[in-house]
């Protein structure tokens, strides 16, 4: 009972000063989740390790998670000598015939990168905070969204290589052979064995890959758009380059790609390069049209889910968003309908072979049908759905890995299960390590099986969490949730180093011009060097008046709703952070108006 009447009286006050205060409109905080329900703030806030799982190159030790090292930095070697002699002064200028691409994101359970999967993720996280603008901020995990999209991009503009007049000449589109590498068994940080890399070029091109590599980047460059507008310029420039690549020279070559052969298709994810350039204020968006269900401008059809390949109803999502026509709504309940539908009362299990992707980016369609309407059928639909995976379910488990009480011990990811020479996942062994936020493939219609050789059941990859991202956001906006429980779980596993903060102030990253493939070490941003130090704080003035007062509380409401008309100097960023913890969350804000309600003696 003392906790309800805390919440109310906190909300009150908020509420009050809100109305007391001439300030522009705010977009309200997250809902507060009805009791019973999972929490969904905490496993959005968990999901985003799973991309820490699957890191590759230098810059894991010592990283977010401390079971993880670096691993691959070796890739590149030789790999020069797979483009021709017109191409490769911009390739290996210095002639040694080595290349560096180390760094991204291993695709799966497996070590291969595929900058297919990798461009999809970056545009499905960044999609799934334009969906839901603020989610993450909210949640007290944008730095860490950021973070992730930031080691994809970086990777996907080190694989790309310009000319002097910026224009692409190659793409190094995949490195390491899915056979080769599917037959061995040991950790990443372990392994040394060549790995092969095929290249994207003018005559043999993929223009799906291109378009979505496009795509991922031009969404990275919106999410950091007001926090980096350098590393956001930079990101467009790719973008533009890696588009026109892609368009001007159409092609389906997929060499390397046995895993993830595209069809010839590519307007879907040049219709979302397009439109997220249209949101950055670059170009006036796509000329692609709704001309019936599922069918677009030129005969182009969607005809399956939001996923790696196929990005039409992501294109919907952003349309609907931007415009509110509803053309675009009836099209994403359409395509729901078409794959089977949600209900309140089953779990939709239809598209086999790793599902629970599948059936999150139904979730995506429904909820962006709802808009903030929590009672509307497709909301209640998407949430039954996300229950089921998060362990409301016949199986006792949730499909998120370190999620709720009991999870899957023995998934399809060689990195977590850590095993020795010799041995092999068809042995079933538990993992060794627990890859918090890891969503797996999760039951179908036929079933589930707990079996670490099950990859269609047990194992997660790239594409998977950013459809989750694309629900759980969703639900976490409209059904609340304590992302703060993440941290008790921080502190509480050893697979996660607790003390790693994740803002780009405070954070080396790793960033390499392709044009002249030199690596540089460089620290951002200029605030680190005017960070005010600790003992200068005054816990609680984010306006920095020399007083704390219900205007403070207003500030860092509307800063926490990402309200682009304020501003919080550093000195009130880190007077805000009156808990002392990584980030300045809205459990600041709850420790401050507590303060001023006389609920605590100080701050």
């Amino acid at each position: 009972m003392k906790h309800q009447f805390k919440k109310r009286l906190t909300a009150g006050i908020l509420c009050a000063a809100m109305l007391g205060s001439t300030a522009a409109a705010y977009s309200p905080m997250t809902a507060a989740a009805d009791a019973g329900d999972p929490n969904y703030g905490e496993a959005l806030a968990m999901s985003l390790y799973f991309y820490d799982s699957n890191a590759c190159g230098s810059g894991i030790t010592g990283g977010p998670l401390t079971w993880r090292g670096d691993c691959h930095t070796y890739d590149g070697q030789g790999a020069a000598s797979g483009v021709d002699g017109s191409i490769r002064q911009y390739v290996d200028p210095d002639g040694d015939g080595n290349v560096d691409l180390s760094g991204g994101y291993h695709d799966a359970g497996d070590h291969v990168k595929f900058n297919v999967t990798i461009g999809f993720a970056l545009n499905g996280l960044a999609l799934s905070e334009y969906l839901r603008e603020g989610v993450y901020a909210k949640a007290g995990c944008k730095d860490h969204l950021i973070y992730v999209l930031r080691r994809g991009a970086d990777y996907l503009m080190k694989t790309t290589f310009l000319d002097e007049s910026g224009n692409v000449v190659a793409v190094a589109g995949t490195v390491g052979d899915g056979n080769t590498d599917h037959g061995i068994f040991t950790p990443p940080e372990e392994q040394t064995y060549a790995r092969t890399v095929y290249w994207l070029t003018a005559s043999k091109n993929n223009s799906a890959v291109c378009c979505e590599m496009a795509a991922g980047l031009a969404g990275t460059a919106y999410v950091v758009k007001d926090s980096d507008p350098a590393y956001a310029q930079k990101c467009i420039k790719y973008a533009k380059a890696l588009e026109a690549f892609g368009t001007q020279h159409t092609g389906n070559n997929c060499d390397g790609m046995s895993f993830y052969s595209t069809d010839a298709q590519y307007q879907d994810e040049q219709a979302m390069c397009d439109t997220w350039l249209m949101l950055l204020g670059e170009g006036s968006g796509s000329s692609m049209q709704l001309t019936g269900n599922g069918a677009y401008t030129g005969g182009q059809y969607d005809g399956w889910k939001f996923t790696w390949d196929k990005t039409w109803q992501g294109y919907a999502a952003m349309m609907y968003k931007k415009t509110g026509e509803e053309v675009w709504k009836n099209e994403l309940i359409y395509e729901m309908k078409n794959a089977g539908g949600l209900s309140t009362s089953s779990y939709n299990g239809n598209a086999g072979w790793g599902n629970s992707r599948y059936n999150c980016a139904l979730q995506m369609d429904a909820l962006t049908a709802a808009g903030d309407d929590k009672d509307s059928e497709y909301a209640k639909a998407a949430k039954y759905q996300m229950d089921y995976i998060l362990g409301n379910n016949s199986y006792g488990y949730s499909f998120v890995v370190g999620y709720g009480s009991k999870w899957p011990t023995h998934i399809h990811h060689r990195a977590a299960a850590h095993l020795s020479e010799g041995q092999s996942l068809a042995s079933n062994p538990e993992i060794k390590f627990t890859p918090y936020g890891t969503m797996v493939g999760g039951p179908d219609n036929n079933g589930y099986e707990d079996h670490a050789d099950k990859y269609q059941y047990t194992e997660p990859a790239l594409d998977y969490n950013a459809c989750f991202a694309l629900a759980i956001t969703g639900l976490y906006s409209l059904y609340g949730g304590d992302a703060s429980a993440m941290k008790t779980v921080a502190q509480n596993a050893s697979e996660i180093n607790e003390s790693f903060v994740f803002g780009d102030s405070q954070q080396t990253q790793e960033t390499t011009t392709t044009e002249t493939t030199t690596t540089t070490t460089t620290t951002t941003t200029s605030e680190t060097t005017t960070t005010p130090q600790p003992g200068t704080r005054t816990p609680g003035d984010v306006d920095c008046s020399g007083d704390v007062n219900v205007a403070d509380c207003v500030l860092l409401a509307r800063f926490l709703a990402e309200d682009h008309d304020v501003t919080v100097t550093a000195q009130g960023k880190l007077n805000a952070n009156v808990n002392t913890d990584s980030d300045v969350t809205s459990d600041d804000l709850t420790c401050i108006l507590e303060y001023l309600a006389g609920m605590s003696d100080s701050l």
